[in-house]
């Protein structure tokens, strides 16, 4: 008996990974994604570690954590990638802001909105937390965003759309930009002013 369960571990202990499958990952290919974990040797699989492949993945600047499964039966790892989101562009300080806060020097990023005027930190924080919980393709769609705070509202922005539309937004009010797509479909083409900070109506621009 003792013969069997020594054979049964040698035999585990053998066994090499022989499928890695990487999930949700857009802004790291899965070649680099196996590499920064040390897997590109398709290690024994029993001595994978989860806890230091996690660890090695946050080396990554954009990738949050990962949720990571073995399959005993194929021998397989499937790692879910949990992605930062790309915010905003700081001219400021020429980086990007991530959704943790952060911001990072990057190349190549497109369809990312431009922050052009100072923000107060207190605002920029509550401002960066509203803006994380958007959908990427909301946050697609803004080209420029400026802080335009009154003496009633410190919190309010102006965002210009890539679609020549702008809108008017608080912190408060931000996540119904996801609902921005729906109501300019009712618009018939024609361009305007959204004012999303004081109730829900739209000025059309003077030609």
């Amino acid at each position: 008996m003792l013969l069997i369960i020594y054979l049964v571990i040698s035999l585990l202990f053998s066994i090499k990974t022989k499928n890695i499958i990487i999930l949700n990952n857009s802004y790291y290919n899965d070649e680099e994604i196996i590499s920064t974990a040390n897997l590109e040797d398709y290690p024994k699989f029993i001595l994978v570690n989860k806890k230091k492949i996690n660890k090695d993945l946050k080396n990554l600047s954009l990738i949050d954590g990962v949720n990571i499964k073995k399959d005993y039966l194929k021998f397989a790892i499937t790692l879910d990638i949990k992605e930062k989101k790309i915010l905003y562009y700081k001219r400021s300080i020429d980086e990007y802001v991530l959704s943790d806060g952060s911001s990072i020097p990057l190349e190549d990023v497109k369809s990312i909105p431009v922050l052009i005027n100072y923000v107060e930190e207190k605002t920029e924080k509550k401002f960066i937390e509203a803006l994380s919980l958007l959908e990427n393709e909301t946050i697609s769609m803004i080209s420029e965003i400026e802080y335009k705070k009154t003496e009633f509202d410190s919190e309010r922005f102006l965002l210009y759309m890539n679609d020549g539309n702008e809108v008017y937004v608080n912190i408060s009010r931000l996540e119904n930009l996801d609902k921005y797509t729906s109501i300019v479909t009712k618009l018939n083409g024609k361009k305007g002013i959204l004012y999303l900070d004081s109730g829900n109506y739209f000025q059309i621009k003077e030609k």
